[in-house]
């Protein structure tokens, strides 16, 4: 047998161990189940906003629905949930016209086994990999995440993962995905292996590691490390990610890190602040950056409002600042709406 047959063999009987465990146990907690009532609620998530230019060669003034969220979960018995939630928004190409047209894809769809300290996924599923900093950074909906926003890997796979939580300071997580994210999920013969373990030092003090990799001839794999501190006043997090062979070109690395926070002054307003910075690496033969024409750094800053727990409304700044001499630095200020139950 090939190595690489041996490497997907692994992957899969992997995937079979991480749901086949939690079955272990069910007929021993028959009895605790037969007065659970099952109950499900519904997923509703709408991001707009209103923006303009303020610095820039380009004049924008404009209103858009940048997504919706819709779904349900259903809480089946005490350990076992099922949930699905649809990704409503534009299709990401260059096209003016593209923001008019809008595409549906199953964000989420899958079932949850939850009990004591650990917890199981299998099917369309939350990637691990920056999960944790967007909590933290708290305003996707303002701006994604730095993995996210500048493609580090998706925010959603089809596959499955096994989180268990040793004790009070220290838990890990696996994953095997197939590797394309959630708006693109056609078979092939090659998976995505993720592994992160997150730690707790000290009250509200939060520190984690996360690799993954995938093999098609050449490996791309991604680095990410965070470093976050939240209490109920304020919510601090740096972070750093390395993607190493991106889009599979050998000796092609992106790299950078996010820094932000927020700071909750009033009992409904917070202010808070980003600033990322996106690098590539400089190729033996070349003199620039291979991607320098996307390198550069970026500032978010505002004040969100939260009139009732399900709203919230910010006015914020956001900037561009790419590294190539001969572009020019993007400007805007927002009005951000999230509604959310």
């Amino acid at each position: 047998m090939t190595l690489y047959r041996i490497k997907n063999s692994i992957l899969i009987l992997t995937t079979i161990v991480v749901f086949l465990l939690p079955a272990l146990g069910l007929n021993a907690q028959h009895a605790d189940s037969i007065q659970f009532i099952p109950f499900g609620k519904p997923i509703l998530q709408l991001h707009f906003n209103y923006h303009s230019t303020i610095a820039s060669n380009i004049n924008e003034s404009s209103m858009e629905l940048r997504r919706a969220y819709l779904g349900y979960e259903y809480q089946i018995s005490k350990e076992f949930a099922a949930y699905v939630k649809i990704d409503i928004g534009s299709p990401d190409d260059v096209s003016e016209y593209s923001r008019i047209r809008r595409y549906a894809y199953f964000k989420n769809a899958g079932l949850r086994y939850k009990k004591d300290k650990l917890e199981t996924n299998v099917g369309i599923i939350d990637v691990l990999h920056f999960k944790l900093q967007e909590k933290i950074w708290g305003h996707r909906y303002i701006a994604k995440s730095f993995s996210d926003r500048y493609r580090f890997g998706p925010k959603a796979d089809i596959g499955a993962n096994i989180m268990y939580k040793f004790n009070q300071f220290v838990e890990a997580d696996f994953a095997i995905m197939n590797g394309e994210g959630y708006t693109n999920l056609q078979r092939d013969n090659t998976f995505k292996g993720g592994m992160g373990v997150t730690v707790y030092p000290f009250k509200n003090l939060i520190a984690r590691v996360y690799y993954d990799l995938m093999d098609r001839g050449v490996v791309e794999s991604t680095l990410a490390t965070f470093i976050g501190y939240n209490d109920k006043k304020w919510a601090l997090g740096c972070e750093y990610n390395h993607k190493f062979n991106k889009d599979y070109n050998e000796n092609h690395d992106q790299f950078g890190y996010s820094v932000y926070g927020s700071y909750n002054f009033l009992k409904k307003f917070q202010l808070f602040a980003r600033y990322d910075k996106l690098s590539s690496n400089i190729l033996s033969t070349e003199d620039q950056p291979w991607n320098l024409l996307k390198d550069g750094s970026a500032i978010i800053a505002g004040i969100q409002y939260s009139p009732i727990k399900q709203v919230k409304i910010a006015l914020d700044y956001q900037d561009w600042v790419p590294y190539a001499e001969n572009m020019d630095n993007v400007a805007f200020i927002f009005v951000n709406f999230l509604v959310k139950i």
